[in-house]
């Protein structure tokens, strides 16, 4: 479950096994990668209408350990119908992956009305 904070903070505490290796006994880059699309995409969310992503980076620090992690992002900036994000990946240990990209907002989303 994705917990949200104040300020477009979002956090969220989760276990990955055997299932997402890739380097023995390590979480698979791409996996890390689509972790990290998913929690910068949810904090550059409004909660009423989605950001998809436009661009994403990351930074290795370290490969990621299998098992208990935690994945972190907040809003850094909006621009028009961009929100650029940033956050982390971690392991008991540390940051092991650092991400920031860029959302926008779906034109079909900018078309409607304000909600009441």
């Amino acid at each position: 479950m994705v917990h949200h904070g104040p300020l477009g903070k979002v956090w969220c505490d989760f276990h990955l096994g055997a299932a997402y290796e890739g380097p023995p006994g390590h979480v698979h880059g791409g996996v890390a990668a689509l972790v990290l699309d998913h929690i910068l995409g949810e904090a550059a969310s409004d909660g009423v209408n989605p950001r998809f992503t436009g661009t994403i980076s990351l930074r290795h620090v370290r490969a990621t350990r299998l098992g208990r992690l935690h994945a972190e992002a907040t809003i850094t900036r909006t621009d028009g119908v961009k929100t650029l994000a940033a956050g982390h990946l971690a392991d008991d240990e540390g940051v092991t992956v650092q991400a920031e990209g860029v959302f926008i907002l779906p034109r079909w989303a900018r078309d409607q009305p304000e909600p009441e």
